[in-house]
């Protein structure tokens, strides 16, 4: 070997040895996403309805898993042209990150389509799911695959998952729609939802147990109907008794999404809260509540410790404020009736007013009847309405440190965005 040769050789070397120091040095100081991002919504995600929710629970010294979360925000949650959002501009605050006109879904006031954080992640690499207790055609998961100004047209709205880009999983309520023709002259040449959805690859399942079973190993979308409407009609006593809980779908779909190698992008949807509000109906408002709070639990075990979990409200319904003196180790029932010193422990803003010895579809337009379970409203409607209320906006994770102070809905969507 000459010593020109040798000379190269170690040239050569020392190259390839700096060339890795770099690379490490590099690695270990550049900033690194969290491979996991998951973004719980919510609707009454405020100060009052959450310790009503946890003195429900346990009385005075319970505790929510929401409280665990280090980062909190209080977040101004305004449509563009209303002070008061509703579900579509709320929603539409989270996905795309802009103030909208009321009824809209990501579609801003000079009508440009906006690109929602599920469409970003897909196309950064990441995998994606959503997840609902509402139907998966329902406004509220929309805005994460629909451009629309009339965000109260289902059929364009189940047009537009059809013609969408399959998310990896996708699971919640709302089968009906599927299986129905009422989008007829809507879908093309075909009137078969389910058959447009099949032709892409995807799976379909209609319970939980096919869910689960769905192997890992096979990369497939997967479409999950798990109720022929809301989730929450099977907490109210349908007959669909297969049905999941919130917590079993956030495990299934993070089960099957941290097996991608990119990283994931899981959206929870929950309007099951703000539907049981807009009927007074405080107990189910409640336990929906702790589902949700069991649900961001569940996923905070199973996501580990790589990854940013949000937890943010979107609107709030009805007005609920927890009254009079209730005792320490009061909960359940006792915070749904008249108090002690004969107080009504629960009042609305806005509603039908609810009083637990009827059901919810007996209740006619007008007050509250008397009754010592009776829950009155100042302003009696056929259901309870927006109200002006900031939410709470909470995280765990890198980048949830922005969650502090006072916040606008849109800057969630930064929050997320940054770290996709």
């Amino acid at each position: 070997m000459t010593i020109k040769l040798r000379n190269r050789l170690i040239a050569l070397v020392c190259l390839l040895i700096f060339s890795a120091l770099g690379g490490a040095l590099f690695l270990s100081t550049s900033p690194k996403k969290p491979f996991a991002v998951i973004l719980f919504i919510g609707d009454n995600i405020t100060p009052t309805a959450l310790t009503a929710s946890r003195l429900f629970a346990g009385g005075g010294d319970a505790r929510l898993q929401l409280e665990d979360l280090p980062n909190t925000a209080v977040c101004r949650n305004a449509a563009n042209d209303f002070s008061v959002p509703e579900s579509a501009s709320a929603s539409t605050a989270i996905a795309a990150g802009r103030r909208v006109n009321k009824g809209n879904l990501c579609v801003d006031p000079t009508g440009s389509k906006l690109p929602s954080l599920l469409e970003i992640a897909a196309l950064k690499g990441r995998a994606t799911g959503l997840v609902t207790t509402g139907e998966i055609t329902g406004i509220t998961p929309a805005a994460y695959y629909a451009k629309t100004a009339n965000s109260n047209d289902p059929s364009e709205l189940l047009r537009q998952f059809c013609a969408h880009h399959p998310f990896d999983i996708v699971a919640g309520g709302g089968s009906a729609a599927f299986d129905s023709s009422y989008a007829e002259g809507k879908l093309g040449e075909t009137n078969d939802p389910l058959k447009i959805i099949a032709d892409k690859g995807v799976a379909v399942s209609r319970n939980i147990t096919d869910l689960e079973n769905q192997p890992l190993w096979k990369k497939v979308p997967i479409l999950g109907l798990m109720a022929r409407g809301p989730l929450s009609n099977v907490e109210a006593g349908d007959a669909e008794t297969n049905a999941p809980s919130l917590s079993d779908l956030v495990r299934v779909s993070i089960k099957r999404l941290q097996n991608e190698s990119h990283g994931y992008l899981l959206v929870v949807d929950d309007p099951s809260i703000a539907s049981a509000a807009a009927s007074n109906d405080a107990e189910t408002m409640f336990r929906r509540v702790l589902a949700f709070d069991r649900a961001v639990a569940t996923a905070r075990r199973y996501a580990g410790d790589n990854a940013l979990v949000i937890v943010t409200g979107r609107e709030t319904i009805g007005g609920v404020q927890l009254n009079g003196y209730p005792f320490l180790k009061d909960k359940g029932v006792a915070l749904l009736a008249l108090n002690a010193q004969g107080y009504p422990s629960l009042c609305w803003s806005t509603g039908p007013g609810f009083a637990p010895e009827e059901t919810p579809a007996g209740r006619k337009k007008g007050p509250a009847l008397p009754g010592i379970l009776s829950q009155p409203s100042a302003y009696p409607l056929q259901s309870g309405v927006g109200i002006a209320g900031d939410v709470l906006s909470m995280g765990i994770g890198k980048g949830s440190d922005k969650l502090h102070g006072f916040l606008d809905l849109t800057d969630i969507h930064r929050v997320v965005l940054d770290e996709l």
